[in-house]
């Protein structure tokens, strides 16, 4: 199947960090939600964690989107999920949490049609484990069988 046919009458729709108009961004809620109207691509970002887990956060520090404060890479997975990722967007959304990659693919592995855009934040310039960690997502892209619907973002050179 060609995912990438597009023209004047099938224009792709991305919901970028899920719909973030909505909802709190990089959240479940924000992909689920874009998922049940129907796009045609999941834009989100992937970053790594102290303990090695990747997970889905805009930002280099936690301090714009959670209750948190520092750097995403300085903190352990448990302690990111400590963190409160939804009441920056409304008293709602109170105790979502940062997802991670492997739990935004099982959300999004039962949608056949869904395309998805990962970028990639770890950059060589500031972390020499940059291309460990991008062979790491396609590795798991590939595992979830989405390899011809994904697009990488990440650095250049």
């Amino acid at each position: 199947m060609n995912y990438w046919t597009q023209n004047k009458n099938n224009i792709f729709v991305a919901a970028h960090r899920g719909w973030c108009a909505k909802y709190p961004e990089n959240t479940m809620p924000a992909f689920r939600a874009a998922l049940e109207i129907g796009v045609d691509q999941l834009e989100t970002d992937v970053r790594i964690t102290k303990d090695g887990e990747l997970v889905l956060i805009h930002d280099t520090k936690l301090d714009r989107t959670t209750n948190g404060t520092g750097p995403v890479c300085e903190q352990t997975l448990a302690q990111l999920k400590q963190q409160d990722a939804g009441s920056w967007k409304g008293e709602q959304f109170a105790g979502l949490q940062i997802p991670t990659f492997i739990e935004f693919m099982e959300l999004v592995k039962d949608h056949p049609t869904i395309t998805l855009d990962l970028e990639l934040k770890e950059y060589p310039k500031n972390n020499p484990d940059a291309y460990e960690i991008c062979d790491r997502v396609l590795k798991i892209v590939d595992e979830y069988n989405f390899t011809d619907r994904v697009v990488i973002n990440t650095w250049s050179g």
